[in-house]
């Protein structure tokens, strides 16, 4: 009897039409992201507030924010490349209850020590979250709308920031600034049952750890039958060889390039993105605009993001040279913070200019997710998105530390802005060095070389 033909799970995915079972862990994943970005946020925002009742600076508060920073390397360098082991959904669920709790808490603090503290804890939830999350939203979306739902995902957070923004706004003048702690803590706590009911594990982790039964009854959600048709074995495109997962394989030869300039790349890329957003509504304070419209133009420069990255991803689908847009996509974003810089003299203008640097800034650095999750095979991706994640909280840290030495030394605000330049241009030229590796590696294929899943780009209609 002939053997039947081994199945590709990754083209079952991509040849069928997108299912109810995707639709709902899509859409879990960008609940658990929305979450995620009303935590990651909430410190900043509420800032003020709180230096006001406890009688301090906003820059005697960089502790508190650079911790929960601090904690999100550690959640990605830690926690969530266990996601290679034992599983994206169980990693997920208890990174989201890491930072729920954690957060919570916060709103019985009493000084700067124990916020400091819990910021860290809540910290290495979000870190699992972010990254553990990129990977199981990639396996779960067909390759043709790949970079559409990651940057989907990604806008969730975003948008989560951008409620919370607004939720602040009403809330701290009348409730105060722990009701936002309280808020945030306890949706992510809400979800949890949601997330435990409608949240499946990955039909390419499942192949990979040998339990293709429950692989392939997912997969007959997905398509039943391309399943059904065929008893063959399942597989993934680059299996494992024999290697378990682990930061070091990311720097072996086929890997080590790639994986060194996107670290450039994110560290750049996140550097900005939390300088801007960590301090806008102290630095636009200190600049003599009121305390809501300082918090008003944070979440215009979230929104800015999420309708940005969306459109980034629809635009990178649909393109064969994606590094190519994301590295013009950081330039215009140093544009819009010089325009920022100078405007801030007119109210109008300066929320222009901010929408444009969140579209620009955290927006593309959503694409840049989104090209990231076809870089490395499946049984490794989670393992380098938090690699990847946890250098770019590295920026992540340096860039809040920044903005409050800054702000301590009393720096004008449109000096402060016109620093941001730096690291977009380091974000571009590290993009733009990305994709003449992946076009160097296209021409010129080394005959012996495995080449890495997403290395070389795919191949896509010209846009």
């Amino acid at each position: 009897m002939p053997t039947p033909p081994l199945l590709d799970v990754q083209r079952i995915i991509d040849n069928a039409p997108l299912s109810a079972v995707q639709r709902k862990a899509i859409a879990m994943t960008m609940a658990a992201f929305f979450c995620d970005g009303v935590d990651a946020l909430v410190m900043a925002i509420t800032a003020p507030s709180i230096a006001a009742e406890w009688g301090t600076t906003t820059a005697s508060l960089t502790p508190a924010i650079v911790a929960s920073l601090i904690g999100t390397i550690a959640g990605g360098i830690f926690l969530a490349p266990r996601a290679d082991r034992y599983g994206r959904r169980p990693v997920l669920i208890v990174g989201v209850a890491i930072f729920a709790v954690l957060t919570l808490c916060v709103g019985a603090v009493q000084n700067i020590e124990q916020l400091v503290a819990l910021r860290f804890l809540a910290g290495i939830g979000l870190g699992a979250v972010i990254s553990n999350g990129f990977a199981y939203g990639a396996e779960f979306a067909p390759s043709r709308i790949r970079a559409t739902v990651v940057t989907m995902i990604a806008a969730s957070a975003t948008a989560g920031a951008f409620v919370c923004g607004l939720v602040a706004s009403a809330v701290v003048p009348s409730l105060g600034w722990r009701t936002v702690f309280v808020i945030g803590g306890t949706l992510p706590l809400l979800l949890i049952p949601a997330l435990l009911r409608w949240l499946p594990e990955t039909v390419q982790f499942l192949t990979l750890a040998g339990k293709h039964e429950e692989a392939r009854s997912i997969l007959r959600s997905v398509d039943a039958r391309a399943v059904d048709s065929s008893a063959g074995p399942l597989t993934v495109e680059i299996p494992r060889k024999g290697d378990k997962p682990s930061i070091g394989l990311l720097f072996a030869r086929e890997f080590a390039s790639v994986t060194l300039l996107f670290c450039v790349v994110y560290f750049g890329a996140v550097l900005l993105m939390y300088f801007l957003l960590s301090w806008i509504p102290s630095v636009l304070t200190d600049a003599g605009f009121s305390t809501e419209q300082a918090v008003f133009a944070s979440s215009i420069c979230n929104l800015g993001a999420m309708i940005g990255g969306i459109i980034l991803g629809t635009r990178i689908d649909r393109s064969r040279y994606p590094y190519r847009i994301l590295s013009l996509a950081f330039l215009v974003a140093a544009v819009a913070i010089v325009v920022t810089a100078l405007s801030l003299g007119s109210l109008v203008v300066m929320m222009i200019s901010l929408f444009v640097v969140g579209a620009f800034s955290t927006g593309t650095q959503m694409g840049v997710f989104a090209v990231t999750t076809e870089i490395y095979p499946a049984w490794l991706r989670a393992t380098g998105l938090g690699l990847l994640t946890a250098v770019g909280r590295i920026g992540s840290v340096v860039g809040p530390s920044i903005g409050g030495a800054l702000l301590a030394a009393q720096l004008p605000a449109k000096t402060i802005f016109l620093l941001a330049v730096i690291p977009a241009v380091v974000a571009a030229a590290g993009m733009a060095a990305v994709g003449a590796l992946t076009t160097s590696r296209r021409r010129n294929p080394a005959p012996s070389e495995e080449m890495v899943a997403g290395v070389a780009e795919p191949e896509r209609d010209p846009a």
